[in-house]
């Protein structure tokens, strides 16, 4: 049972709810509502799990001879192509999930997505020959592309307002989790003897889609969605089930509710979405924000060293396949450390301080290692010039997972309103894939014909980042997801925190239509005529108020 109505303070991640009372114990895992939704949540984690375990996978099983062994040593494009193979399915398949997730439901779209990473896995692990084994990627990457889409707008959707960043952030974290099971596996499974060497850690690949759907079958639909399709009285029971232990009169519930009805009311104005209302003034902020960190995801240094730490590590010297997948290992349990703690930091440090730290310390750390590759290749091979690179290897990660771990997937939900949030994530999606396919694909290629020079390219990457994420990312600390629309629609959206405020502050029930009654329920209301306009900068507190 849940404790009595508190106010969570101490536990609040978005400032607007701390001072609103709340049927809900201040431990989550005290509250029985609580409980469910954060399995909920952590289950939605487990599309990336999936797809931590893959990227880890795939530099685990380039230091095992007997799948060396099988494919026939692949290099270059072979090697790219098999690394790729998994990833050009994110070039369509997420527009299908947006589909599927607008249509019949957001939990539809993440379990056809987790069915189809099952089969995929399946036929991967099977393979007999070359071309079995990339048709198994192939359908993997459909199903991670669907899951990536989809689960992160649904948890953050779901989630209780008072954990909604620290769980949004946790998600990509978990994607480190899945890596260092996947390294430690790896390095266990190598000197088994045959091909079960690299077919019990592929075959292990099942457990991210099967934890996903054994943890999100009872989970329930996305209130907004519900809310969108004509169910409000259902929405109002999930909200009150899962964030107030059964009350559809507790205040926060009442707070959340009138926040999703004010947010849709404005979005009616222009209630059939297309693709192209991205290029509205007020929308064109939000996409040119999706399309760089979807790119940045792998483009910032980090793509070539998750996935071809193997080559590099030769590079320095350290060819032993012994000493590269402990050093996989090691890079993993590292990843998690340091993106788990970032990620409970993100709403008292700001996101604006972490993606600044996380972007320039990668800068300088990847000239050091440009700078240390560089003297081992041209003075002779010094083993200890060579050695040099690798604890600069854990601090340019260690700077990467401060930002671009825990804030890349949680950021570009965040920013977008309702009707754009699906659409907005497949764009986010197609565009991630797309640079990331490039990435893995020409990788190897490059990095086998020019060695340590190819760096240059994304330390000049690294330095166009910082100037961008200076000038154009906008601070979102302790805002609601419906609050941060005034940063970007201005006037439009500031109904929704004249109505949160009238809800703090006035006397209410919920009426038989669901509807907050109180004595300035006029002043709640917004008027479509007056729902156009935009603003640059942060939101002020009296814009809040």
């Amino acid at each position: 049972m849940g404790g009595g109505a508190v106010a969570c303070g101490a536990s609040a991640s978005d400032s607007n709810y701390k001072s609103v009372r709340n049927n809900a114990n201040s431990k989550w895992w005290l509250d029985a509502g609580l409980r469910k939704n954060v399995s909920h949540c952590v289950g939605l984690c487990g599309t990336l799990f999936f797809n931590g375990y893959d990227g880890s996978l795939f530099n685990g099983l380039q230091t095992i001879d007997a799948w060396q062994n099988f494919f026939g040593h692949p290099k270059g494009n072979l090697l790219g192509l098999m690394n790729s193979a998994a990833l050009f399915p994110g070039l369509i398949s997420p527009y299908f999930a947006e589909l599927i997730a607008n249509r019949f439901g957001r939990r539809w779209a993440v379990w056809i997505g987790v069915l189809i990473n099952i089969a995929g896995a399946v036929v991967n692990s099977a393979a007999i020959n070359l071309g079995m084994y990339i048709a198994g990627r192939v359908l993997m990457g459909v199903g991670i592309s669907m899951g990536l889409t989809i689960a992160p707008t649904l948890l953050q959707e779901i989630a209780h307002p008072r954990y909604r960043a620290q769980i949004g952030s946790m998600y990509t974290c978990i994607y480190y989790i899945a890596a260092v099971i996947s390294a430690g596996v790896c390095l266990r499974t190598r000197h088994i003897e045959g091909n079960a060497a690299w077919r019990i850690p592929c075959y292990l690949q099942l457990v991210g889609p099967g934890v996903t759907l054994a943890m999100t079958f009872t989970m329930p639909e996305s209130p907004r969605w519900l809310v969108r399709h004509g169910a409000s009285d259902e929405a109002l029971q999930i909200l009150g089930k899962y964030h107030a232990n059964g009350d559809i009169n507790d205040p926060l519930v009442r707070l959340e509710y009138e926040e999703i009805m004010e947010n849709l009311r404005a979005d009616e104005v222009n209630s059939e979405t297309k693709y192209a209302d991205y290029f509205l003034p007020n929308n064109r902020p939000r996409l040119f924000l999706l399309v760089v960190i979807a790119i940045g995801t792998n483009w910032v240094g980090n793509g070539i060293i998750s996935y071809y730490l193997s080559p590099i590590l030769s590079t320095i010297g350290i060819r032993s396949t012994e000493q590269q997948a402990g050093l996989n290992l090691g890079l993993q349990i590292w990843n998690l450390i340091l993106s788990t703690s970032a990620a409970l930091s993100v709403d008292r440090v700001g996101r604006r301080p972490l993606w600044l730290t996380s972007t320039i310390g990668m800068f300088f750390s990847f000239i050091v290692v440009m700078g240390l590759s560089g003297a081992y290749d041209t003075q002779g091979q010094q083993k200890a010039v060579g050695l040099a690179v690798v604890p600069f290897l854990f601090v340019f990660f260690g700077f990467y997972d401060l930002a671009w771990t825990p804030l890349s997937n949680m950021y570009s939900v965040e920013i977008l309103p309702y009707n754009l949030r699906t659409k907005g994530q497949a764009i986010y999606n197609i565009v991630q894939g797309s640079a990331n396919a490039v990435n893995q694909w020409v990788n190897p290629i490059i990095l086998e014909a020019i060695h340590w020079r190819y760096y240059a390219v994304y330390i000049g990457i690294l330095a166009f980042y910082c100037v961008i994420i200076y000038l154009r990312f906008p601070e979102t600390k302790g805002l609601t997801i419906e609050e941060i629309a005034i940063i970007f629609d201005g006037d439009r959206a500031k109904g929704i925190s004249r109505a949160a405020h009238v809800i703090r502050d006035e006397p209410h029930v919920v009426g038989d239509d669901h509807s907050i009654q109180s004595e300035h329920a006029d002043d709640i209301s917004i008027k479509q005529n007056g729902m156009a306009g935009k603003t640059n900068g942060n939101v002020t507190a009296s814009e809040r108020a």
